[in-house]
């Protein structure tokens, strides 16, 4: 059999068993395909000695470029990093979200899915908290109806928790979030993903309070942030009530953007055996390849240094996050029947030195380097030297 494309000799990975397999990849239509030795392509790809992975997945990033002056555009940002998944989270609520889908989403080679802000207007600026999060505001017929209008893209809700929004609120508009979360699940028969930004807590609402309101399936984001009361005991060491809530399926995303890391919470986490279940980039138009938080690939890197292996590293950009978002039958994996979206990457040793926003730093260890990024078995981005 013709095929249209062939990628030899590359380095996949068995996220099952958690090691490396060489593999041939077969691509028709722009889907994975059944192959066989001895069948040919209209082009062949040798990735000897290069990791190919399922495309990227940066399950929490800005991305309303066109009509916010908070967004990243997602062909700049994401394809060039491998990323052919990407989750808006929260820059638009339901007032404002068909200009974002219209404008920016159905123009983006990237597929860009959303959570929809319960505020209204969602994230308009990356310097002031503006959303409304009076839950008596809260339009539930209409988010519901944006829902359900949008469902193949809309995942899930967002939810600002942090001193700057919440005022006196506490933890009521979590709770309603969770609320509505349950009708949209009615109106569509899936799951909701309610999606938690937790940062610098007001005094009325406490980290317990969250993590027992969230449901097995919700996503908790900035969990190694710095401010307030932190994801850490009085003797650094990681919470148990952050550890059971993992154990009961809430997911873990450290969500570096600028700001929400430093490398002694990454450390002091890491040397307690906890490690996020997603990392995403937080990228805002500002941060765009501007260090620290500069693209996925840079908190992969970060990630590294810090002492997470390589391996869990991919885990927690493909088929982790493609679970959390229910869309693994269609990402996250290189299985056959799958739209084959790629990311062909080079992981060299490095000793650079990387810098958190706080004054930390941390001496690297590997250096990841996005290759050839294909979408749809198309390539839309490959670097001069391969």
């Amino acid at each position: 059999m013709v095929f249209d494309t062939i990628i030899k000799n590359g380095l996949t990975v068995d996220f099952q068993n958690m090691k490396t397999v060489t593999r041939t990849l077969y691509i028709k239509d722009g889907l994975l395909a059944q192959g066989a030795e001895g069948d040919t392509a209209n082009a062949v790809i040798d990735a000897k000695g290069h990791y190919v992975l399922p495309g990227l997945i940066d399950e929490h990033v800005h991305l309303n470029a066109f009509n916010s002056n908070i967004g990243a555009n997602a062909d700049l940002l994401c394809i060039p990093m491998g990323v052919t998944t990407a989750v808006d989270a929260g820059t638009c609520g339901w007032t404002n979200f068909e200009g974002f889908y219209n404008y920016n989403i159905v123009r983006y080679v990237p597929n860009v899915l959303a959570y929809l802000h319960v505020s209204p207007y969602g994230v308009h600026s990356g310097c002031i908290h503006e959303e409304n999060h009076d839950p008596a505001d809260f339009n539930e017929a209409e988010i519901v109806k944006m829902a359900v209008k949008y469902r193949d893209t809309i995942r899930g809700l967002k939810v600002r928790m942090c001193t700057a929004t919440l005022g006196d609120y506490g933890i009521a508009p979590l709770k309603r979030a969770v609320e509505i979360a349950g009708r949209i699940e009615q109106a569509t028969g899936r799951f909701c993903v309610v999606d938690v930004h937790y940062d610098n807590l007001p005094q009325n609402v406490t980290v317990q309070e969250i993590l027992e309101t969230l449901r097995p399936g919700d996503v908790i984001s900035h969990v190694m942030q710095i401010h307030g009361e932190t994801m850490f005991t009085a003797d650094d060491h990681v919470r148990e009530d952050l550890k059971q809530a993992r154990q009961r399926g809430i997911w873990i995303d450290d969500c570096h953007g600028r700001v929400h890391w430093s490398f002694d919470t990454l450390k002091k986490a890491y040397a307690d055996g906890f490690y996020p279940d997603i990392i995403s980039s937080d990228v805002v138009r500002i941060s765009t390849f501007v260090r620290p938080g500069s693209s996925l690939v840079h908190s992969m890197c970060v990630c590294s240094a810090a002492g997470m292996s390589e391996l869990e590293i991919f885990k927690a950009v493909t088929q982790t996050p493609a679970r959390a978002l229910g869309i693994l039958d269609r990402a996250g994996t290189l299985d056959v029947g799958k739209p084959a979206d790629i990311c062909i990457m080079d992981v060299q040793n490095s000793l650079e030195t990387y810098q958190d926003w706080w004054g930390g730093s941390c001496k690297g260890n590997k250096c990841f380097i996005p290759l050839m990024t294909l979408k749809d078995g198309v390539i839309v981005y490959r670097q001069t030297f391969f």
